[in-house]
């Protein structure tokens, strides 16, 4: 009996290194494009005039994923399933090119470095905690539900008043949902919990985690452009200021 513990401990402890080591490569293969695509300030309109190019592309992502999570034979055979999780990856960066050309480089670095730092806090926290959040699913939607409409309300007042409270309060609402769900998948990867991932799923584990990340991200885009923590630190006599547009 206590050898079958061991074994299973070792396979789910080897079983969590490679999602987490796998999602790390997914992120330095985002950044690695995403800083390209900045840096290369002469295609910036480019990019913008065709967004529905990256919107194509992002939606494929989706449709991917979708399939991924929904026809389980397809993340079991190896070949196609390694096809489709790089291929899911792949058109999700591609999908924020339109998004990534707008922020100075260094803006978009330090939301990256954040960004990933939740992402990963949120992991541990679902590790260590004592609370088995896979037992309260119900409740964790629930909760998510209340909050999701508390931020539709914020973001359309934001959109109809322009106030900055109400904006800042949508994201922290949208991303408290995203970083619960972060911890709960982080038990049913790190195991040990009323539900787990089974430890031939890996590609299942790096393909939510790298989505968790990417709708965190996507959240920091117009604090990016309007609020450029960088730019303030470099010149700190220039006000922090937010930059709305007007129709």
């Amino acid at each position: 009996m206590d050898d079958r513990v061991g074994s299973y401990q070792r396979a789910r402890r080897k079983f969590s290194s490679i999602v987490y080591g796998v999602t790390l490569i997914w992120l330095l293969l985002a950044l690695i494009q995403w800083l390209v695509i900045n840096l290369m300030q002469n295609d910036v309109e480019t990019y913008l005039k065709y967004e529905w190019i990256s919107l194509i592309f992002f939606f494929l992502s989706i449709i991917l994923v979708f399939v991924f999570i929904f026809v389980e034979k397809s993340r079991f055979i190896t070949g196609l399933s390694w096809i489709i999780t790089i291929l899911s990856v792949e058109f999700a960066i591609i999908g924020l090119f339109a998004l990534v050309v707008k922020p100075m480089w260094p803006e978009l670095l330090l939301w990256f470095a954040i960004c990933v730092i939740l992402l990963f806090i949120s992991v541990l926290l679902g590790a260590f905690i004592p609370h088995d959040l896979t037992l309260d699913i119900v409740v964790l939607f629930v909760v998510s539900f209340v909050f999701l409409i508390a931020s539709i309300f914020l973001i359309m007042l934001h959109l109809l008043t322009q106030t900055l409270y109400s904006y800042i309060l949508f994201e922290l609402l949208v991303t408290s949902i995203i970083l619960m769900f972060i911890m709960y998948h982080g038990q049913t990867i790190n195991g040990g919990r009323f539900a787990e991932m089974r430890i031939n799923d890996y590609l299942l584990g790096t393909v939510i985690l790298f989505y968790d990340f990417i709708i965190i991200f996507l959240l920091s885009f117009y604090m990016q452009t309007h609020y450029q923590i960088v730019k303030h630190v470099a010149h700190p006599e220039e006000p922090l200021k937010i930059n709305v547009k007007q129709n």
